[in-house]
């Protein structure tokens, strides 16, 4: 074989594997965003679900906080909301998690846990008010009632956080697809 047949046929090999290894990269950084993109969706809806039950809570806890509302009034909320918080626990159990998002999850796992616990801290607080009638129970129930109240606004905060800061990672990974492309 001649020269002149063979050295178009090897930059054509060549040039063929740049273009699929180009495209294999691509495809990778393709996948890498769009797994970032559902994530975002994933923080995002746990926080539309969550949000409005610590709203309410948040507003009810205050209440009773103010003598406004009487602490039994609130169990049943709690009770429900444990419930959610436990269950979307379970939930985040289960989300596939993109290169580089195993931070977010913890932390918000761990939010979720701080929301049972506020929850489980309100709960044994109203149980006071309700069986105890001595000034000391009613300190350690108001005490009680404060920090379950302060753990929930900071939940609150904190999942609003997470959600901020998985939307400028999955901005960043769109960002590293559409340049590697």
């Amino acid at each position: 074989m001649s020269l002149g047949i063979v050295l178009p046929l090897i930059l054509l090999a060549l040039l063929v594997f740049v273009l699929v290894m180009l495209a294999r990269r691509a495809a990778r950084a393709l996948a890498v965003a769009r797994a970032a993109t559902v994530f975002q969706e994933q923080v995002a809806g746990l926080s539309g679900r969550l949000t409005p039950v610590i709203e309410e809570l948040v507003r009810r806890v205050d209440a009773v906080r103010r003598h406004q509302l009487p602490a039994e009034e609130i169990r049943e909320a709690l009770a429900t909301a444990q419930t959610t918080f436990e269950n979307e626990r379970e939930a985040i159990a289960t989300w596939q998690l993109p290169p580089g998002f195993s931070a977010p999850i913890g932390d918000v796992a761990e939010d979720l846990e701080r929301l049972v616990r506020a929850v489980e801290t309100i709960d044994f607080a109203t149980r006071l008010v309700v069986a105890g009638s001595s000034r000391q129970r009613e300190l350690e129930a108001q005490t009680a009632i404060k920090r379950g109240y302060l753990n929930l606004l900071h939940a609150r905060q904190s999942f609003q956080d997470h959600v901020g800061l998985v939307a400028g990672r999955a901005a960043a990974a769109g960002t590293r697809a559409s340049s590697s492309a």
